[in-house]
């Protein structure tokens, strides 16, 4: 699927639910048993039930009758740890590499019969909670108040605070079920104590010029991957990373490392695999290449980050890295 495309429906043991899989990433959930997957999902949730995880996304979420004209349809579920594969019909491995904890799940339905569907996932950091924040938007979205960054895109409600990332599903764009979706967000919004900032390192786009809702904040291969693939894992061991892109359609990504020495030998080795492979070509200065589709891309060491550039020409790619 192209980037942006909207993410595919959730599986829970019941039925499909709200939207959980990312774009380009594979693997589907193994098969299990209905009575297996809920024994195992139980099992681990009572493992982690004495840090109050379990009990503390229970209660964030909206009793019957708490939003008016909607209640509660079905009884909560829950999957944590490695579980999440049973829940997620492909695509979980980006919320593991990321740092996936646990999610409860609970649907909603009014008088006239429209439905809502709630995910809260709990993750390991705010910065985790932000990263998958930035990945289920399209950035084609509409920025709504909540919690520390909230985005509606048809019938799609994501918006995250402290460890948290909330994503409500309408299954149609009517006002009722609209205003049903921010109605509810707001109420799970107003129960989550948890603030944060986002990371540090998304200081590292110039803000002039990008492109609203195009941030993303990259915590391993898959989400670099998402964004833009390099093709090889070689020079690529870096900590966290963040990408923007530009209204003059050029993109820039910063990979940030351990030291500023781990950063020139990640350079050293990736250079190294662009140069043998195919399916890059140097395009004018040492570190600049041209991809298979025509798009350039340019290198430079800024301490311990690794600045990409990418652009439609050598000169694009190599202003967004000076």
């Amino acid at each position: 699927m192209p980037e942006g495309a909207r993410p595919e429906r959730a599986r829970s043991s019941k039925r499909r639910l709200g939207p959980a899989a990312l774009v380009l990433l594979l693997g589907a959930a193994a098969a299990l048993s209905g009575a297996e997957t809920g024994r195992r999902a139980l099992v681990a949730g009572g493992a982690l039930t004495g840090s109050g995880g379990q009990e503390t996304l229970r209660a964030l979420l909206p009793a019957s009758g708490a939003v008016p004209g909607w209640n509660r349809d079905g009884d909560p579920q829950e999957f944590a740890g490695e579980d999440l594969y049973t829940y997620i019909d492909g695509g979980a491995e980006i919320y593991q590499e990321y740092g996936f904890r646990r999610v409860v799940v609970q649907d909603y339905r009014d008088a006239a019969g429209k439905s809502v569907s709630l995910e809260i996932f709990e993750m390991s950091d705010p910065a985790a909670a932000f990263g998958i924040y930035t990945f289920k938007r399209s950035g084609k979205g509409k920025s709504v108040p909540l919690g520390a960054g909230g985005d509606l895109e048809d019938y799609y409600l994501n918006f995250w605070k402290g460890r948290s990332l909330v994503t409500l599903t309408g299954f149609d764009e009517a006002p009722g079920t609209l205003a049903g979706l921010q109605a509810l967000a707001g109420a799970v919004d107003a129960g989550i104590a948890d603030k944060a900032d986002p990371p540090a390192i998304v200081a590292a786009l110039p803000p002039a010029g990008l492109k609203p809702g195009s941030v993303k904040y990259i915590r391993g291969l898959l989400g670099l991957n998402n964004v833009y693939s390099l093709y090889t894992a070689r020079g690529l061991a870096f900590k966290e990373g963040v990408k923007g892109d530009y209204e003059n359609g050029s993109s820039l990504i910063a990979l940030e490392y351990a030291a500023k020495e781990a950063c020139a030998a990640a350079w050293t080795e990736l250079k190294a695999s662009l140069d043998s492979t195919d399916r890059f070509e140097a395009a004018g200065p040492a570190a600049v290449y041209r991809d298979g589709k025509g798009k350039y891309i340019a290198f430079a060491p800024s301490g311990s980050r690794l600045l990409i550039g990418l652009g439609g020409s050598a000169a694009a790619a190599l202003g967004m890295v000076r």
